[in-house]
């Protein structure tokens, strides 16, 4: 199976010999840089986690992996999972839908190169997502850049995989994705409308992407859950209501995981992006509350819809 772990600063005083171990894909590091650093595998996102827990470590097999870079992407690869990353300097930022679908061709070039064909998960952090009115929010320039990519390499809507977008505060964006040889499969949650036919309100282009994506890896079966918010059909729902939000997140996550057969799996990889940095107490006694086994990251973020105050992903496991 594929896992994604938290760990303190203390815990990773050396990146490169980290990254040399068995089974250790690649490295996300919350902190406060946005821009690739020299050695493959090690992904700064430019957002700071809000619980001490800088580093997320990507496991995967039992291997070595390959590292490279090709086309200003950095890559890593174990057996049958690819970890690709490719940044946007601060300057083409300033135009962020023709960056966005200059970097996702990038992306899809690398992995089709590769052999591996098929993005499973996907996550982009940019700056100033909430910035302009109307079409010319940033969330919305980047959307329409997200969407020509896909229609430049002929992906279809019902091939979008799960995924994340975020608002950081610092300068430069990101976008790294997981992919492998073989198709996941695409689900959507019966309690929200698909991102990618909300309508004209929500922008030119809608959001391309599904609800989560389930896959085969080693014969075990996975889920990654995109981004969830407190959402219900297309509508934002607790508006300036924190623990509302909370609940109708979680809620989505537990209707999702139903749908697709999944209700009993082990929730891993959770990340809470919260935008009030004042908030992480109330966020985390709720956690507490609900599902105090659970391990989690919470990351001062931006959302995507500026009455969000708080988004929640995961990768869901069978239990062993």
């Amino acid at each position: 199976m594929l896992r994604q772990e938290y760990l303190p600063a203390s815990a990773v005083p050396d990146t490169a010999h980290l990254l040399a171990q068995p089974g250790v894909l690649a490295l996300v590091n919350f902190g406060d840089s946005c821009a690739a650093m020299a050695q493959p595998g090690v992904i700064p996102l430019g957002m700071p986690s809000l619980c001490d827990k800088p580093w997320e470590v990507i496991r995967y097999g039992d291997s070595i992996a390959e590292r490279g870079t090709d086309e200003h992407c950095q890559w890593s690869l174990i057996e049958d999972v690819l970890c690709v990353a490719t940044w946007i300097a601060p300057e083409d930022c300033s135009d962020i839908e023709a960056a966005t679908e200059v970097a996702y061709g990038r992306l899809f070039r690398v992995i089709q190169a590769k052999g591996f064909p098929y993005p499973f998960r996907i996550w982009n952090f940019m700056p100033d997502i909430n910035n302009g009115v109307g079409d010319r929010e940033e969330y919305k320039k980047f959307c329409v850049g997200r969407q020509r990519a896909f229609d430049d390499y002929h992906v279809a809507p019902q091939e979008y995989p799960a995924a994340s977008a975020l608002g950081h505060h610092t300068k430069g964006a990101v976008i790294y994705l997981l992919a492998g040889r073989n198709s996941g499969v695409h689900h959507e949650n019966p309690r929200q409308q698909p991102a990618y036919q909300y309508p004209r309100e929500y922008g030119p282009t809608s959001p391309s992407f599904a609800r989560a994506t389930s896959l085969a890896l080693r014969s075990r079966e996975q889920v990654f859950i995109s981004g969830t918010a407190s959402i219900i059909g297309h509508n934002t729902q607790g508006v300036g209501d924190l623990e509302q939000q909370l609940t109708i997140t979680l809620d989505n996550i537990k209707h999702l995981l139903m749908h697709v057969g999944q209700a009993d799996s082990e929730l891993s990889g959770v990340r809470v992006y919260l935008r009030r940095p004042q908030d992480l107490a109330v966020a985390r006694a709720f956690f507490a509350a609900r599902l105090p086994a659970l391990v989690v990251n919470f990351i001062h973020a931006d959302i995507c819809r500026s009455q969000l105050l708080v988004e929640v992903e995961a990768l869901a496991s069978p239990r062993l």
